[in-house]
């Protein structure tokens, strides 16, 4: 049986909860007010948008915690 690396768990923690918080801040700034598409191509650009900036802020934040770790 292999051992779970603690810090794999954290960094998916993270990058989950960046992709939650990109979704829920892009959901409340109503774009289809501004681009008219299909309600599923709409639903799925939101998705696609939301993984793109969370995965982007949770490495950004997990590179971050990493410098600091290599510095103790």
């Amino acid at each position: 049986m292999q051992i779970i690396n603690i810090n794999n768990i954290i960094d998916i923690i993270i990058q989950l909860f960046f992709i939650s918080i990109s979704f829920w801040c892009i959901k409340d700034i109503h774009l289809e007010k501004y681009i008219y598409m299909h309600e599923n191509q709409f639903k799925l650009l939101i998705t696609l948008l939301s993984i793109m900036i969370g995965f982007s802020c949770g490495s950004f934040f997990i590179w971050i915690i990493n410098i600091f770790y290599s510095f103790s």
